[in-house]
This record gives structure tokens, sequence and C-alpha cells, in this order.
């Protein structure tokens, strides 16, 4: 029988799937009367929920009598009470504890593609999809993007693209774990709140690579370049500089001098001119994409010309630079930026270097939230290069304005405390339209290098809630400060 800690979305996950193989199972959940048990009685049946309290001596109760494994949510932090003693108990008897992903890949029976970093995932994730799914392949996207990756299993599918958290590879062995290929995007501080340091963070990503058939290097992330070392298949790079070298990598795919064309080793794959996708740190993560797809497909699969209709219309995913609306003042173009997902200090960082290098004039940028253990010393220092004006909001505001403080920079950017993210649009727009008599472009910029939940339901409700403000903005009117949580 299997015990399923976590009621949450991949907890249903894998209730259906040991339910389509006729196994036992049985859920236990954390929250208590919180939990959503009717919803799974309904769902599951009677017999399948652990109404005792977690604890070590859970495992004595008759109805957890013959349990050999545990799938642990990854929303539940392992190192905290009462479930550390939990899992120390489970350790000692030898049952199997693993994440949702684990188990997917271990019952996978196609090839799979498998994404984690800091940032992009999403993006790669999605566009990667799209890619194979313009080839003709059957394609099934999910794993922290999506779908669970337990559900997918029942589909009929070609290739499984899987986005992977640092959560779920906690409880993940890298045995378990042999993709066609993988990659690490990048490595920046984040979830430092949970995993304590950032070496301990990027050893979780690190899983991925190790047995993989095709191990994809960020040539340019240092942390990532470490990677390579414990690798086992072959090794291909991505990076933005042409000259990039000092790794074994068979082939690379990187950015020409200009930063314009995407080149494979000497040939041009496309001119990055006609991408949508905004942001030069987007065409890294093109870049890669590029990669993943070749590594499932073939060379000859990057000159197709449905892939590349497909990759010069993909516009991004919402609240991912995504530009909601723009207006024109004093003859200046002002374009207002939804980057809410960008819920650590390296999106945001990338998404301001990003509209610098692709010759955004002007920036006014909205940050601010729930820092989650970072440091916004990195963060300060970009903003003081590139941003004009920088709106704070959330419970961690105060850190950033110190930070800004802090920063060694010879003209450090105007800030405001704002108390909603309609005050801070409104701000914000003010502060562009004063900076369109210097002319050139102006962008009004979400990045908000935290989480969202001091003020927000998530990163969808922060990217919404600065949607509406931008275009009552750009129209003219004033928006409605009863639709901003607070």
């Amino acid at each position: 029988m299997q015990l399923i800690i976590g009621m949450g979305q991949t907890g249903f996950s894998a209730g259906r799937f040991f339910q389509r193989r006729g196994e036992a199972f049985v859920v236990a959940d954390t929250r208590g009367d919180e939990a959503p048990r009717e919803a799974w009685l309904r769902a599951f049946g009677q017999g399948t929920v652990f109404d005792g309290e977690l604890a070590a001596d859970m495992f004595d109760a008759p109805a957890l009598q013959g349990v050999t494994g545990i799938v642990l949510s990854p929303g539940l932090d392992p190192a905290a009470a009462p479930l550390r003693q939990v899992l120390a108990e489970a350790a000692r008897r030898g049952l199997r504890v693993e994440s949702d992903i684990a188990l997917a890949l271990r019952h996978a029976r196609i090839p799979y593609l498998l994404v984690t970093g800091s940032n992009g995932k999403s993006t790669v994730t999605a566009l990667t999809a799209e890619l194979l799914t313009a080839l003709g392949y059957r394609v099934g996207i999910g794993g922290n993007y999506g779908t669970p990756a337990l559900d997918l299993l029942a589909e009929p599918a070609d290739v499984l693209v899987l986005e992977i958290s640092s959560f779920q590879l906690e409880a993940c062995r890298v045995d378990d774990i042999h993709a066609r290929a993988a990659t690490v995007l990048n490595i920046s501080a984040d979830h430092l709140d949970r995993h304590g340091t950032i070496d301990v963070y990027a050893a979780l990503k690190q899983k991925l690579l190790v047995n993989a058939e095709t191990a994809l290097i960020n040539m340019d992330d240092p942390i990532v370049r470490e990677m390579a070392s414990v690798c086992q298949g072959r090794l291909v790079g991505f990076s933005a500089d042409p000259e990039a070298d000092g790794m074994p990598v068979r082939h690379h795919f990187f950015l020409d001098a200009d930063g314009e064309a995407l080149c494979r080793d000497d040939q041009v794959i496309l001119d990055g001119a006609s991408l949508v996708l905004p942001g030069s740190h987007n065409r890294l993560n093109v870049l890669a994409t590029l990669a993943l797809v070749e590594a499932f497909a073939g060379r000859e699969a990057l000159g197709n010309a449905a892939l590349q209709r497909t990759l010069t219309a993909f516009a991004g995913l919402p609240h991912r630079m995504q530009v909601v609306c723009s207006r024109s003042a004093k003859g200046a173009d002002i374009r207002f930026i939804n980057d809410s997902k960008a819920t650590n200090v390296g999106a945001a960082i990338a998404a301001v270097e990003g509209l610098a290098a692709a010759g955004v004039d002007h920036q006014v940028v909205i940050v601010g939230g729930q820092a989650k253990g970072q440091s916004f010393d990195e963060l300060a220092r970009t903003l003081s290069l590139h941003a004009d004006a920088v709106a704070l909001i959330g419970e961690d505001a105060a850190a950033i304005e110190e930070s800004l403080r802090q920063a060694e920079s010879e003209q450090a950017p105007l800030a405001h405390r704002a108390d909603s993210m309609a005050d801070a649009v409104t701000w914000a727009a003010g502060r562009a339209e004063e900076l369109a008599r210097k002319g050139g472009s102006i962008a009004v910029l979400l990045s908000p290098a935290c989480a969202s939940f001091d003020m927000f339901r998530g990163y969808a409700d922060r990217g919404e809630c600065f949607a509406r403000a931008s275009e009552a903005v750009c129209v003219g009117v004033n928006e409605p400060a009863a639709e901003v949580m607070s």
C-alpha cells in the first residue's frame, strides 16, 4: 500500500495513478479540517483517507499497516515538523519516499525532456512543446507547469516535456532520472527560506543532468558550468557569447557578435529580429529550446518550416515579459510590461538587463513583495544602472529601498513607496511621461523579484492587477482601488 502525503493537485494525481494501476493507497494531510477531504472521498471512495495525526507513530495505526512507500507533495517542507519526524521514522522502516515527479519518471515508458533553473523554465517548457507539436509529435507537457506528470502517463504521447522545480527534486533520486535531454537554464538565489543555501539549491537542480543522454549547459552561468563535471552523457552548450569556450561541448548554440543571429556551431539558425518574444534573455531561452528540440528530433528539425513559423510567432506566456498596453506621450512610446512571474532577484535582473540590451532608453520598474530570504544588493546595482525610477510595493519594500541607498552609483533611481498596485502604476506612468520629454523608448516594467502572497493570491493575480491598472492608465481612466488585494 502507498501513503500519499498532501491532498493538493499532485496528491490527487498520485491517487489517480495508483487507482489506474489497481494499487491500494491512502492519503494523509497536514491541514487537518482544512484539507479537501470530501472532494478526495468523492474521487476515490471510503477507506482512502487516514484520519489520524501526522506523527512518527502513525505507522503503527491499523489503517497504515502494509505501507511500503510514500509520495510526498512538493508543497510540503520535509524539514518542518511534524513531517521531519514522520520521514525520519519512514527512513528507519526502510520506506521509499519520493515526489510525484520521481514516481512519474520511474514509470515513464517514452522519452522525456526536463527543464529546470531559476528563471525561464516555463517559457522554455512551453516553447519546446509547441515546436515539437509543430513537427508532428504528440507531446505531453506538464510537471511544475500545467498538468501533473503522473496524469500525463495516462495520455498517448511520443515525448514528455516537463518543467521541474527544486521542491519536486528534494524527494527524487538521481538514479531514477534518465532524460533524453535535460537543462539547468541558470542558477540564482531562490527559495533560500526553504533550502538554506544556494549550494543546496543548485545541487537539487543538478540532479537532472547527471544521467541525461544530452546535458544542455548554460556556458554563461558559472554555477551551471560547474555541473558539467558530473554529467555522464554528451554535453551541448548554449551562451550569449560566441567565443565562450573552456568546455568540451559537442555542439555550441550561441548569439552572434551583434547579439542578433541565433547560431549553432558555424551555422545561422534564425535571425533574432524575427522573434516576437521580447528581451535579450529570451534569446538565450530560445537557444536552449532549440538544443532540446534537436536532442529529441534531430538536427534537420531546426530547419523545418512549420517549426520556424511557430518559433517566430511565439509571444511568450502570460505574466512573463508580456506587453499589456502602450501609449504615446510627447512623441515617445511608453510600453507597460507585465513580468509578474519574476519571483526572484535573478529573474528581475534578467528582465531589466534584457530591456536595456534591446535598446529601451528609459525604465520605470515596480519591485517588491516577500523576499524569501534573498539579498537585494545585486538587484539594487542593476536598477541603479538601468532604471530611471523604482516603485516599491509589499512586505519587503523597505529592504529593497535600503539596498538602493547602499548601492554604489553616481545617480540612484528615484524611489517611491506605493500602498497598492494601482498607486504604483499611476506613479510609474507619471514618471514615464516626464521621461518622455527626453525622447526615446520607455518601459513601465512590473518585475517584482519577490513572492506575491503578502498582497495578492499569487503571481497571476498580481500580474492581472498590474494589467488592469496599466490598461486604465493607457485609456485615461482611474483604476478602482478595490480591485487590488491588500
